[in-house]
């Protein structure tokens, strides 16, 4: 059956039942689990008269959010009784960084949730699982 599984934690109720079916497939197939996670960092805008002020996030906040999801979902894996191989943080565009890091650890099987905490422009664009599905050189599991 499968012999690595990565699964994208982003600490949405869609991605913690991602995290569990992919601690199950790894149990039950002895299956390498890898947890990764890819905090998506945007900008707050003010509007300042007729233009617009950015208001950049807090770096140290951002990391220290991102640490707590990766956390989070490697106790999560482990209670449900898989071993964690790896739990990455990364940075930069989800999709992209999801399937660098399912290349390097030889991911035969990514599972994620369907709907995570994108922005609304990922009803628009396409979502992060939308691309897996499209882009990923293994097989994807999305999970509701």
């Amino acid at each position: 059956m499968f012999k690595k599984i990565l699964v994208a934690a982003d600490g949405s109720d869609h991605a913690k039942v991602a995290v569990d079916t992919a601690a199950d497939l790894a149990q039950q197939s002895g299956a390498e689990l890898h947890v990764v996670h890819v905090p998506e960092v945007q900008m707050t805008a003010i509007a300042v008269g007729a233009s617009a002020v950015e208001v950049p996030v807090n770096e140290e906040e951002t990391e220290r959010a991102a640490q707590e999801v990766l956390t989070a979902a490697k106790a999560q894996a482990d209670e449900a009784g898989a071993k964690v191989t790896s739990s990455e943080l990364r940075h930069g565009d989800p999709a992209l960084a999801i399937l660098d890091r399912a290349k390097e650890v030889g991911a035969d099987l990514l599972v994620m949730g369907r709907r995570g905490r994108g922005p609304l422009q990922g009803l628009l664009l396409g979502s992060v699982s939308q691309k897996l599905s499209a882009h990923a050189d293994s097989a994807v599991l999305t999970v509701k």
